[in-house]
């Protein structure tokens, strides 16, 4: 058995790849509370080279060489497949997703969830700069610190992300590809667990009826207690596992 310790990744927040985190660098399988021995776990890693030596590896295959249970070896599977179509779809955009699994050697068995990540993640990238200038904005008016946005995947791969402020008496802020943007009660775990309802309560504030609002419309809206709302006043449709 592999033991799991959480591994933080440090990035260039100019590097486009990969660009979500799913939290599965914690504790992949769920024997890993189980295990004795306290050696950090390189999971992703081993997963990735085992689908470099081959593209066809299956779940249980990575199961018998790292010791991961085999759905966490299918999620990274995955996942890692999704980062490559993606990329391979930023060299080539005249391909197809479909043309670029196969373009990978991607098994036709393995291809439904590899496109869903795929897509997941293409989406992804075309999202992170926007946060980017929405960080850019609140760090330029003092409210919040350089620091390195990561989208995550929460169930249903709908992406959601959190910038951290300082001095604002508001912890954190959350962007919620269904809700928009809000304001967190935690800085430690801004997006909080999916409960497929919008979270509310003391402190949190709906900013805008938009999903991707002005950067400088969301830091009016942030420093102005009086505007937002305690409910989002918009749902907006989610896109996973579509293209565009």
């Amino acid at each position: 058995m592999i033991c799991a310790e959480r591994r933080k990744h440090t990035r260039n927040s100019d590097e486009p790849t990969p660009a979500t985190d799913t939290g599965e660098d914690t504790a992949i399988g769920a024997d890993a509370d189980a295990c004795r021995d306290s050696r950090p776990w390189d999971g992703p890693v081993q997963v990735a080279a085992l689908l470099d030596d081959d593209p066809a590896v299956t779940p249980e295959a990575v199961r018998e060489r790292i010791g991961v249970s085999r759905d966490a070896a299918a999620r990274a599977l995955a996942r890692l497949r999704g980062e490559h179509i993606a990329d391979l779809l930023q060299t080539e955009p005249t391909l197809s997703p479909q043309e670029a699994a196969t373009r990978l050697g991607y098994p036709v068995a393995a291809r439904r969830t590899a496109l869903v990540s795929a897509a997941t993640e293409v989406r992804t990238r075309r999202i992170l700069p926007y946060l980017r200038r929405v960080t850019d904005v609140l760090v330029d008016a003092g409210l919040a610190a350089e620091q390195d946005i990561r989208v995550q995947r929460l169930d249903g791969d709908v992406l959601a992300a959190a910038v951290l402020l300082d001095g604002s008496g508001t912890p954190a802020l959350v962007w919620d590809e269904r809700y928009g943007w809000r304001t967190a009660v935690s800085g430690r775990h801004p997006i909080g667990a999916e409960t497929g309802t919008p979270p509310t309560g003391d402190g949190i504030r709906y900013l805008s009826e938009d999903r991707r609002p002005d950067p400088a419309e969301l830091l009016a809206a942030l420093t102005d207690r009086r505007r937002g709302s305690r409910q989002p006043r918009n749902l907006h449709p989610r896109s996973a596992g579509r293209f565009g």
